[in-house]
């Protein structure tokens, strides 16, 4: 990656930094001397409880816990809609003692809170759910060990460019056991081809491209940069940030600042709005003050599992045509 952003007339810069995560070392949920493998999820306490279920409704918004009586109890809701941190911050408000979430899809799914929780948290598969029925008694065992990281952003931008209007972004990496083609490789992809059709234009000469480590560890490499080069950050015009592009689960659409997206839907009409941002890297810069839009077609089946192996170029092309046209015109409305 970074050969070819270099091959394409670009400087490059590998900034490294250290975080910590959870390595599960073997958790599981136990039933009726029923092991049911599981998967801790990265920020969850350790420990062992043992209390009887309940099925929360829904998928364990708060309000699924109107005229339940979870407290000392082990919640089980179903994965999907919500972050895994909602999900368990709304168990621990309810007074659960712990909380299992069961896949919607076939296979295991890992997952992060990304602060820790109160409680031990993990994941068991779509076919433990029949086990868990209300009122059963269960043991959950979360044995997770915190481990530190060392990860790597690579930032490319044109010799002299100090002061960018426009940063385009993706994340490099997955999770254990997903070779992650759709998550987020499409969105690298994208990236690297702006990159390269943008290099002797204005654009290139007024953007940095970044491909941001940790991603999946609570937007580990974003948050990192936004520390590091908060003057960057703070004096862009647009952070567009391009995760799941190469599967056609929604039209390729936008989220994020209202005039930002307002910008993009003009410039490259065929994009649609996202009812919310979405939580991956952008949010990082969103979080400093900095327009941020998401560019994404919503989650696959095999978000975070061992197929997610293809994805249909001609959906990435069709990101990077719009990328492209949103940046140009973030340059453009800059010099107004």
């Amino acid at each position: 990656m970074e050969a070819q952003l270099r091959a394409s007339g670009y400087v490059t810069r590998r900034d490294t930094f250290e975080y910590t995560r959870d390595a599960d070392l073997g958790s599981s949920a136990t039933v009726g001397g029923r092991e049911l493998p599981g998967k801790a999820l990265r920020d969850a306490v350790s420990g062992t409880v043992r209390a009887a279920v309940i099925r929360v409704p829904g998928v364990g918004r708060a309000e699924d816990y109107r005229g339940l009586s979870a407290r000392g109890k082990v919640v089980v809701v179903r994965r999907g809609e919500i972050p895994f941190q909602e999900k368990v911050r709304a168990a621990e408000a309810a007074g659960a003692v712990a909380v299992i979430v069961v896949n919607n899809a076939a296979g295991d799914v890992a997952g992060s809170l990304g602060t820790p929780s109160k409680v031990p948290a993990l994941t068991v598969r779509t076919d433990a759910d029949a086990a868990l029925r209300d009122g059963a008694s269960v043991t959950v065992s979360v044995r997770n060990e915190r481990r530190t990281i060392q990860g790597v952003n690579v930032v490319a931008f044109k010799a002299g460019t100090v002061k960018p209007t426009v940063l385009f972004g993706a994340h490099v990496d997955s999770v254990p056991g997903a070779p992650g083609a759709n998550d987020n490789a499409s969105g690298t992809a994208a990236v690297l081809e702006m990159a390269r059709r943008a290099a002797n234009t204005p654009l290139g000469a007024r953007s940095f491209f970044v491909l941001f480590d940790g991603e999946e560890d609570g937007l580990r490499g974003s948050r990192a940069f936004v520390e590091k080069y908060g003057d960057v950050a703070r004096g862009l015009r647009a952070m567009l940030n391009f995760d799941m592009v190469g599967v056609n689960v929604m039209p390729l659409s936008v989220g994020g600042e209202d005039e930002l997206e307002a910008l993009a839907l003009r410039a490259a009409p065929s994009l649609k709005t996202m009812p919310n941002g979405g939580g991956s890297d952008h949010a990082s810069f969103a979080a400093v003050g900095t327009p941020a839009l998401f560019f994404h077609r919503g989650i696959d089946a095999n978000y975070h599992q061992p197929g997610d192996t293809v994805v249909d170029f001609a959906l990435v092309n069709e990101a990077v045509e719009a990328g492209l046209k949103v940046g140009e015109a973030v340059v453009a409305s800059s010099e107004r």
